[in-house]
């Protein structure tokens, strides 16, 4: 939560002082329609739910929390905005995202890792394994919607926006990477079979910076939210993904 605070507030300083700095543009104009590419690095992570209340599913859910940890994702793709006024407009597009969480890599004690959701145990013959980590990547299309509200006149302004993303799933898969005692590594990444939800619902909401360089082209730079409501998979224990990121995107203005 410390770094979500820290990049929104970033984000509203860096505005103010270019707006000190720029000077006005209030007689240009956004363009009526705008297309752009963006690219968000993201944080992710993940919230359990014990959906059947045992207390076997409770051991589950304590033991997840206290193993799985954030890791690194990304949401990148194509946006469209329909500028209503200066002020306004209605954003759409298709997005590619890489979300999901990790169990850092961790010392053990014992000669073979369980894969705590799968079972299998993994182990090289004539070789033990001293530490792993395992990292759970979820794959999904995204079709946002969302309105898009500017303020200022100058180059530099301050905008916010707030929406949904219809998440449709692709694929999960897992990275395994173990260390040996005789100092090998070992990596590898293979699908899951597990049947997850095809359809999930992530509101989102941003507030960042809008640099004018004309009517026609700006760059912009959004603090990013994003949490799926949606539970991703039917079974006892369940998660909804979640991510917070820096959402970088560049427009051109059609007309």
């Amino acid at each position: 939560m410390r770094t979500i605070v820290f990049l929104f507030t970033t984000a509203i300083t860096a505005n103010l002082f270019g707006q000190d700095k720029m000077e006005a543009t209030s007689n240009v104009e956004s363009a009526k329609i705008q297309i752009g590419v963006n690219f968000s690095p993201d944080y992710c992570f993940r919230t359990l739910k014990n959906n059947d209340g045992s207390s076997s599913s409770d051991f589950v859910l304590k033991w997840r929390n206290e193993n799985e940890t954030s890791k690194l994702g990304y949401t990148t793709g194509l946006k469209i905005i329909f500028n209503l006024n200066k002020n306004i407009g209605i954003g759409a597009g298709i997005q590619y995202s890489n979300k999901g969480y990790q169990i850092n890599m961790q010392d053990l004690t014992y000669g073979s890792m369980v894969d705590p959701r799968t079972g299998f145990a993994y182990n090289t013959p004539g070789s033990k394994i001293t530490s792993a980590k395992f990292i759970y990547n979820y794959y999904y299309i995204d079709v946002p919607l969302n309105v898009n509200f500017s303020f200022g006149k100058k180059k530099i302004r301050f905008v916010t926006s707030a929406g949904f993303s219809t998440n449709v799933f692709i694929k999960e898969t897992t990275t395994s990477i173990f260390e040996y005692d005789n100092g090998a590594h070992d990596k590898n990444t293979q699908p899951t079979t597990y049947t997850y939800n095809t359809v999930n619902v992530s509101p989102f909401v941003s507030a960042g910076i809008d640099w004018r360089f004309s009517s026609r082209n700006n760059f912009r730079i959004e603090p990013t939210i994003r949490y799926g409501v949606l539970k991703i998979i039917k079974a006892p224990v369940t998660g909804y993904l979640w991510n917070a990121g820096l959402n970088i995107s560049y427009f051109f203005g059609l007309k």
